[in-house]
């Protein structure tokens, strides 16, 4: 969906600019957090939970993705929300 003609389709453009959106927002909180001495825990824990909530998605939706791009979008999604949680343990 990311490249070819589909990319092109304005819902494929409309859903990217709101995940997009998403992560611009808790990456932004997260920086706010660390430089002001906060807790980052929230943000980075919300993170977490796009993260999942993206790979549970991609599963339940596995056979409507294009074939080629399951799998990385699986892993991209399980990686992120899996760095997020190691960077919570080391709190």
């Amino acid at each position: 969906m990311l490249v070819g003609k589909a990319a092109r389709k304005p819902m494929t453009r409309t859903m990217f600019r709101f995940y997009g959106t998403r992560d611009v927002v808790l990456g932004l909180g997260t920086l706010r957090a660390a430089a002001g001495d906060g807790d980052v825990a929230p943000w980075v824990a919300g993170g977490i939970a796009s993260d999942v909530l993206d790979a549970t998605v991609m599963a339940t939706e596995w056979t409507a993705l294009p074939a080629g791009k399951r799998v990385p979008g699986l892993l991209t999604a399980l990686g992120a929300g899996a760095v997020g949680v190691a960077l919570l343990a080391r709190r």
